[in-house]
């Protein structure tokens, strides 16, 4: 059995807003569906994701998002009447929570765990289909310049309040109400309260948007159009959005490339949304095997991504509304690698924009990337000590295809010393050898040297995963090497690998992290604008 250990009460009380209302009645099946709330613990909050089913019996699960824990089984779960109870196992004893129904989507109590106590409180989440979902989506406008954007996530709605770099999962009470938490995965305690108003075709035309206490009125505002998009790179179909401004074309165009992992264009859309609004045009994409594109991420290397993007340079080139002297790539992370590749293919792109950009090997930037994020996460050296060996001993089983029984019990052994989620742990050595074959050994300086299009590069101070003290050390350097002229370089204060607002920059604390760095949208907008007047003066001159 699962047990919880960063669920210990320190013995603080304090009394859930609603813990004196008047207990509603519930019915059997109340407890059934998902849902968000927390306890008072060490003066913060432990906020809770529980998803409840009554059929063949109670039962549940506990997500614990702040500290990446999913899929806790819950125990001796009951609902009688207006009462509810459930328990979470836990290291010095399990958690007992004891509950009454205040409204049938509300319940309040209180958690104890030996002589710990605190109070609790749960709101149950409403089910909104996809359909009813995508009559939310838009950009909203409470004054010039102030918008909200209400897109798709990954896995569930998101948010971002532009004025003030504000971003987050939105949390369904019911059709027209949603709410956000302070970070970017949280919903409780509730710091932000979405309520649409709807005409009377039924559509979604003003957004009252409640944070801080305040309310505006945000109304619904199309500064671009989205254009449902598809086209090939070899037996690769690619599907994807175009987000083409309202503002009179030609548009400069950025085709934006996805960082690792199995990303849709929604992962995109919060970072494409700030360029689409200010006149350039931005292709997102399904990256392949994922969404609506076929074809096989985890089995791409450098060249097919690349490739993949110039595809869509390509496609751009055939719209009428696009400046096709002027089109950029765009990426951020693994895409750093990616987006300098396509340049130095294609006379096509016109200018590169990348973030948090690795000026490494991917072999060395993992063995790096093990140590730095794991001291910013607070290990000891020791512990670290073990996880840069396993990566070591990784690396050889993955270049002599010998060993992998060794790997695999180091694995579990990395699973107890709790070092390994750092370390990519390989699900095969047929996938290991793989990545041996065609990723690790890639050199992005021969690319760099060669590219001849002006280039955006950006980096957070505390970026631990692409650590700027050593690649933006190493882009500067090569920058200087090879002469290039056209490279502007920019690191922003106390923002991590996401251009997040950070205190240490490791991957712990993303999770109750909440804000962009300040101007951070800006500058990436300002200077691709910049490009693309740049080169209509040039056409204007050519024409002339």
């Amino acid at each position: 059995m699962r047990q919880v250990g960063l669920l210990q009460l320190g013995g603080l009380v304090i009394s859930a807003t609603l813990m004196h209302t008047a207990p509603a009645a519930a019915s059997d099946d109340a407890l059934d569906g998902r849902w968000i709330g927390g306890f008072a613990n060490r003066n913060t909050v432990v906020v809770l994701d529980a998803r409840f089913t009554g059929a063949p019996a109670p039962s549940g699960t506990l997500d614990v998002p702040q500290r990446g824990e999913s899929g806790i089984p819950l125990r001796n779960v009951s609902q009688h009447g207006r009462s509810m109870t459930f328990e979470v196992p836990g290291i010095d004893g399990n958690l007992l929570f004891e509950g009454k129904f205040v409204t049938p989507t509300q319940v309040v109590g209180s958690v104890r765990q030996g002589l710990g106590h605190s109070s609790f409180e749960l709101i149950k989440l409403a089910t909104v289909g996809r359909e009813e979902l995508a009559g939310i989506y838009g950009t909203y406008e409470w004054a010039p310049g102030k918008v909200l954007l209400v897109a798709a996530g990954q896995e569930q709605p998101i948010y971002v309040d532009y004025e003030s770099g504000r971003t987050g999962a939105l949390f369904a009470l019911g059709r027209d109400e949603y709410v956000a938490g302070p970070s970017v995965s949280t919903g409780f305690p509730v710091m932000v309260r979405l309520r649409m108003v709807r005409d009377g075709s039924d559509r979604v035309q003003r957004v009252d948007f409640e944070r801080r206490g305040k309310s505006v009125q945000a109304l619904r505002k199309e500064f671009y159009s989205e254009v449902p998009v598809r086209y090939g790179n070899g037996d690769v179909s690619i599907s994807g959005s175009l987000l083409l401004p309202s503002s009179p074309a030609p548009h400069p165009a950025i085709v934006m490339i996805h960082g690792s992992g199995a990303v849709t264009r929604d992962g995109l859309r919060p970072f494409a949304d700030h360029f689409a609004r200010n006149g350039v045009a931005v292709l997102i994409t399904d990256k392949r095997g994922t969404g609506l594109s076929t074809g096989r991420w985890a089995r791409a290397t450098f060249d097919d991504l690349a490739e993949d993007a110039l595809a869509g340079v390509r496609y751009l080139r055939s719209r009428p509304e696009i400046q096709a002297n002027a089109i950029g790539v765009h990426g951020m992370s693994l895409g750093g690698w990616v987006a300098p590749l396509a340049a130095v293919k294609s006379h096509d792109v016109a200018f590169v924009v990348v973030e948090s950009a690795p000026v490494m090997t991917p072999l060395e930037h993992e063995r790096l990337r093990v140590e730095t994020t794991m001291r910013a996460d607070g290990h000891r050296g020791e512990t670290i000590a073990q996880a840069v060996a396993f990566m070591d001993q990784k690396f050889d089983v993955a270049r002599t295809g010998d060993g992998w029984d060794r790997l695999e019990a180091a694995m579990r052994a990395g699973d107890k010393a709790g070092w390994l989620p750092y370390v990519n742990a390989p699900a095969s050595l047929e996938s290991l050898q793989w990545n041996w074959n065609h990723v690790f050994s890639y050199d992005p300086l021969p690319v760099l040297k060669q590219l001849d299009v002006p280039m955006l590069v950006l980096y957070g101070e505390l970026d631990s995963v692409v650590p700027p003290k050593v690649h933006k050390a190493r882009m500067e350097q090569a920058v200087r090497e090879m002469g290039k002229r056209q490279v502007t370089i920019r690191e922003f204060a106390r923002a991590n690998h996401g251009f997040f607002e950070a205190i240490t920059g490791g991957r712990q604390e993303q999770p109750n992290l909440g804000s962009f760095v300040a101007g951070y949208f800006e500058v990436r907008t300002d200077w691709v604008l910049a490009r693309a007047q740049a080169a209509q003066m040039a056409g204007a001159e050519l024409q002339n």
